[in-house]
């Protein structure tokens, strides 16, 4: 239990008292206090923390414990049955490139058979965001060959990983291939 006293005049006062409360909540949240966004959008190439790679520099799931005690301030994503990387943890060093705020909404369409997709149409600053990762992805594969990999997590959670030229659109990003309840998932929890 935390008892503040103070001999200042006016701390017994409600408004003082509630001010004094809330800091102190949010003082022992810690952490928890700067949970993770709705929503997050990572580029695998740019911002992966370096615990989440193996010694030839591959992408490695790792148990949360083990990422939390080598990845100091990362941001972890839970990747489940469905995520290329292995049923696991990623640590990202950089915080994602696009948020919850970036997303205007989001619907959920079905392709074809047991495929959906999802289309996010994004915020004014969501489309420049997009458009500058969009840019610097096709630099380095110009440079490499190679696409780079985004990683879409809602609630911590991986629900996409596409190459970054699979994700079309300027104002809406469409990811598609996945399961109906997923797609219908995302569409529901975003704005």
């Amino acid at each position: 239990m935390l008892v503040l006293r103070t001999s200042r005049p006016g701390a017994d006062h409600p408004f003082m008292r509630l001010l004094l409360a809330t800091l102190a909540a949010l003082v022992l949240a810690g952490p928890a206090a700067a949970a993770a966004p709705r929503f997050a959008l990572y580029d695998l190439q740019t911002d992966l923390a370096a615990a989440s790679h193996d010694e030839y520099g591959d992408v490695k799931v790792a148990t949360l414990a083990t990422l939390k005690a080598d990845a100091h301030g990362a941001a972890f994503v839970r990747c489940d049955s469905g995520c290329r990387f292995g049923k696991g943890w990623l640590a990202f060093a950089k915080g994602p490139e696009l948020v919850t705020g970036d997303i205007g909404s989001a619907r959920a369409t079905r392709i074809a058979g047991p495929y959906w997709r999802v289309a996010l149409a994004l915020t004014a600053r969501g489309r420049a965001r997009w458009s500058a990762l969009a840019e610097a992805a096709a630099m380095r594969r110009a440079r490499r060959g190679l696409p780079d990999v985004l990683v879409f997590a809602l609630d911590g959670e991986t629900f996409a990983q596409p190459y970054a030229d699979e994700v079309g659109g300027k104002g809406t990003l469409v990811v598609g291939g996945l399961s109906r309840t997923v797609a219908r998932d995302v569409a529901k929890l975003l704005p």
